[in-house]
């Protein structure tokens, strides 16, 4: 296990999203930080953040993506406690309705940009999303303009099927990767090569002795005790 961590850490891409979510989630990601466990973290523009957090995570030196959410609808779901398949079905749901629509979701992104560079006086560092709604082609297509509109540099677009490590969240991820992928390559977009949630994982010590080749960003939700836990003991 130390062994993995001194020699392989350095493939290790280690997100922590939703700061913003929750003072919880913020005090969380900012900790983990401090023990430096993180490598990248996924802020949400129109989250509560105060500016004594903003100055802690300029001055950690982390990577700082904006984390997009769709009109914040999903944000709240999950506040509420609603599970992954319903907010999925419903997200489905409103796009087939036209609650949600690509010029909805433009705008609204372009403004939690342009609000993520008033907090930090800067571009994000990369682009990911709440639920991976960024991973659905109309809004992928998005993400990328607005990647060369804003000189962001990298994207969440790692391959999420691993052997051993994979579920049904997992698999869509990869049918859409695959449908993205003509896009991803014709913007030049940079991402790792593997995308893995850290509650994808069943045997950490197992995915951690046997890594995928390349690169790999794990996700975590340090706002929820098991993740917390595990990256402090982990990583």
């Amino acid at each position: 296990m130390i062994e993995f961590q001194e020699s392989h850490r350095q493939r290790l891409i280690v997100t922590a999203d939703d700061f913003g979510m929750s003072q919880r989630a913020n005090q969380n990601i900012l900790y983990l930080i401090s023990l430096g466990k993180i490598n990248r973290v996924g802020v949400m523009a129109n989250g509560k953040i105060t500016k004594a957090e903003i100055d802690d995570l300029v001055r950690s030196g982390v990577k700082l993506d904006i984390h997009l959410d769709i009109l914040h609808e999903l944000g709240d779901q999950r506040k509420q406690r609603k599970s992954v398949f319903f907010r999925t079905f419903d997200f489905i749901g409103k796009i087939i309705t036209r609650k949600i629509s690509s010029r909805k979701v433009r705008k609204d992104w372009e403004g939690q940009i342009n609000k993520f560079k008033e907090i930090f006086g800067k571009n994000p560092d990369g682009i990911n999303s709440h639920e991976h709604v960024h991973f659905f082609p109309p809004f992928f297509k998005i993400a990328m303009e607005l990647k060369d509109e804003h000189s962001i540099p990298y994207v969440r677009f790692g391959d999420s099927f691993v052997t051993r490590h994979s579920n049904f969240i997992s698999h869509i991820l990869h049918y859409l990767r695959k449908i993205n992928m003509h896009s991803c390559q014709e913007h030049g977009c940079v991402s790792s090569g593997s995308l893995v949630s850290l509650d994808w994982i069943k045997d950490i010590d197992d995915f951690l002795n046997n890594p995928p080749e390349g690169t790999i960003e794990i996700i975590c939700h340090p706002e929820i005790a098991d993740d917390f836990v595990k990256v402090k003991k982990f990583f």
